[in-house]
């Protein structure tokens, strides 16, 4: 056997990221679809930017880890800055901003047609929620590992051990393939293989040199 039939050989889980690898989404269009019912004037779109997604206090850092509700969540933001809508309303908005990659949703399938495929991704309650009846290649997953149930997110190691332990397998025996390098380094220490998204074709090209894609 050659070494990428080896390499593949010993891998008995692929995990795989949900947002910007199977899913396509843009942080500047949630803050434009939240800020679209509020009056031009009073629209500040540079500070809900950081208010939400800053790495280290953005607010979207408890909701992904799951230490703040739903309700709160929205009530937070509300609060600051006066969103002129009600919770329903607001629920659309934060989630109708995503987009299926056709091509790796494929990928995915292919690759668990000869080993099990997980999801390692920081999501939110209310992402979750809508998304997971809207995507089939989500029901055929082996397991979820979700930052909001986990209350821990990537890259902390927390969530990397938790992953581990739900697919039953140890470090070297995984493939983990996500958007953000700070991720996929943080994955390698524990042995995982990274695979740093930038595209579906080089991911399918990757996958076929390491002998896991057909």
């Amino acid at each position: 056997m050659d070494n990428n039939g080896s390499q593949g050989a010993r891998i008995r889980a692929v995990f795989f990221d949900l947002g910007k690898v199977i899913l396509s989404f843009s942080h500047d269009d949630i803050v434009g679809r939240l800020l679209s019912a509020t009056p031009p004037a009073d629209r500040r779109p540079d500070e809900l930017f950081r208010f939400l997604f800053d790495s280290r206090d953005g607010l979207c850092n408890l909701y992904d880890e799951g230490a703040v509700s739903s309700e709160e969540f929205f009530g937070r933001i509300d609060g600051r800055f006066g969103l002129g809508v009600g919770f329903g309303e607001f629920a659309d908005l934060w989630n109708g901003i995503f987009t299926e990659d056709a091509a790796v949703t494929e990928i995915v399938r292919a690759v668990r047609a000869d080993r099990p495929a997980y999801l390692l991704s920081n999501v939110n309650e209310l992402h979750w929620e809508y998304i997971q009846g809207r995507y089939g290649v989500l029901s055929e997953l082996d397991g979820l590992a979700l930052s909001y149930r986990m209350e821990t997110k990537k890259p902390k190691p927390e969530i990397f051990e938790a992953a581990l332990e739900m697919a039953g397998v140890k470090g070297h025996e995984a493939v983990f393939i996500d958007d953000l390098e700070e991720n996929t380094r943080a994955a390698a220490e524990f042995g995982i293989t990274g695979i740093t998204f930038t595209g579906h074709d080089d991911l399918a090209r990757t996958l076929r040199g390491m002998g896991l894609l057909r």
